[in-house]
C-alpha cells in the first residue's frame, strides 16, 4: 500500500470513530441533561466536519503534477487544517455561550454514573485516535493528519477534565460547576483552534522550517565535498507530500560544465536521500569561486592566492542568506 493510501485509510478510520463518539456523548448528554456533556458533545460536531473534509482534501493532494499545479496538490491539506482550526474556534464560542446562559438558571445534572461512564470510554479512544493520527502523520510529513490528531488529544484532555468536574459535583451538589466546567473548557477548545489556525497559516505562508532546515543542512555539512566550497541562498519549501529545494552551489571556478553537472547531481542526490517527502523537486545554480574563499576551501588548487585557514561550518543562517562574500567581492578581483 502506497503513504498516501495509507493516510487514506486512516483518515476514513478516524471519521468513523468520530460519528460513534459523537452519537455516545448524545446519549450521555439525554441521559444527564449536563451543558458540560453537551459542549463535549458539540466539539464533537467538528470532529465530524473536519475528518470529512481532511478525509476528501488526502484524496484530492494524491493527485500527480500538472501544468496548473507544477508542486502537486499538497497545499489543500493546509487548507483543510485551517478550516479545522476555524471551526474548533467556533465550537468553543459557542460552548462558552451555551454555558453562560445555564450560568444564570442551573439545572440539574441526572444520572451521572451513566455519563461519567460513557466519557471516560469517549476519552480513551480519542487519544488512542490521535496519538495514531499525529504519529503516522509525522511519518508522512502529513499537516492534515497532524492538526486532526492534536484535535483529538485535546479532546481527550478537556473530557477527562469534564469528568472530574462532574464527579467533584456529584459530591458537593454545586449546580453552577457543571456550567463553570464548559466555560473553561470551551476557553481550551478556543486556544486550541487558533494554535491548529496559526500553524497553517504559517505554512501557507510558506514560513521557514527552522527545525527541518538544520536537520537538511546537518546532513549536506556530513556528506559534502571539498569541491562544494560554498552554498548559499538556500530554500526549503513543502507542499504536502512534495517538497521543492532552491541553492546556488560555489565550485572551482575553472570546473567545466561535465564537471559541475557530476557536482550538483551528487549534490541532489543527498538531499533527496535525506528528505521525508516522497517526491522533491531540486534546483541548484552552480557559480564560479572567488580568491576571497581561499582561505575556508580545502581543495588542492594550483591557483590559490590565500592558504587554506579555516573550515566554514555550514549554519541555517548562513546558508539560508545571499552570498557572505558580496562586500569582499567589490573589493577584490581577479
Amino acid at each position: 500500500m502506497s503513504i498516501h493510501l495509507h493516510k487514506i485509510k486512516i483518515q476514513k478510520t478516524i471519521f468513523i470513530g468520530g460519528i460513534v463518539l459523537f452519537f455516545i456523548k448524545v446519549t450521555a448528554f439525554y441521559l444527564t441533561n449536563s451543558v458540560g456533556i453537551l459542549s463535549d458533545a458539540l466539539e464533537s460536531t467538528v470532529n465530524i466536519i473536519t475528518g470529512f473534509v481532511t478525509l476528501k482534501s488526502l484524496q484530492f493532494a494524491i493527485k500527480p503534477r500538472d501544468e496548473d499545479h507544477p508542486y502537486g496538490h499538497g497545499k489543500v491539506e493546509l487548507i483543510t487544517a485551517s478550516i479545522e482550526g476555524i471551526l474548533i474556534g467556533i465550537a468553543g464560542i459557542l460552548i462558552i455561550i451555551e454555558a453562560i446562559k445555564r450560568l444564570g438558571s442551573p439545572v440539574s445534572v441526572v444520572q451521572m454514573d451513566i455519563g461519567i461512564y460513557l466519557l471516560l470510554f469517549t476519552s480513551v479512544i480519542n487519544y488512542l485516535m490521535g496519538s495514531y493520527s499525529i504519529k503516522e502523520g509525522q511519518k508522512s510529513n502529513s499537516i492534515g493528519l497532524i492538526a486532526g490528531g492534536k484535535h483529538l488529544i485535546s479532546d481527550t484532555y478537556s473530557t477527562l477534565a469534564l469528568i472530574g468536574g462532574l464527579v467533584i459535583y456529584k459530591f458537593s451538589g454545586l449546580q453552577w460547576i457543571d456550567s463553570v466546567l464548559a466555560i473553561v473548557l470551551g476557553i481550551f477548545i478556543l486556544v486550541t483552534g487558533f494554535n491548529v489556525l496559526r500553524t497553517t497559516l504559517n505554512g501557507l505562508m510558506d514560513e521557514a522550517d527552522v527545525t527541518a532546515l538544520g536537520i537538511l543542512i546537518g546532513h549536506l555539512e556530513e556528506h559534502k565535498s571539498p569541491s562544494w566550497i560554498y552554498i548559499h541562498k538556500l530554500t526549503y519549501l513543502k507542499f504536502g507530500s512534495v517538497s521543492h529545494v532552491d541553492l546556488h552551489l560555489t565550485v572551482p571556478w575553472y570546473f567545466d560544465m561535465r564537471k559541475s553537472k557530476y557536482e550538483i547531481q551528487s549534490l541532489k542526490k543527498i538531499i533527496s536521500n535525506h528528505l521525508p517527502e516522497d517526491d522533491v523537486d531540486i534546483s541548484i545554480q552552480s557559480e564560479p569561486c572567488e580568491y576571497v574563499m581561499c582561505q575556508s576551501c580545502r581543495v588542492d588548487c594550483y591557483d590559490r592566492r590565500h592558504q587554506f585557514d579555516h573550515d566554514m561550518p555550514w549554519t541555517v543562517e548562513l546558508v539560508t542568506s545571499t552570498n557572505k562574500y558580496n562586500n569582499s567581492l567589490k573589493a577584490e578581483t581577479k
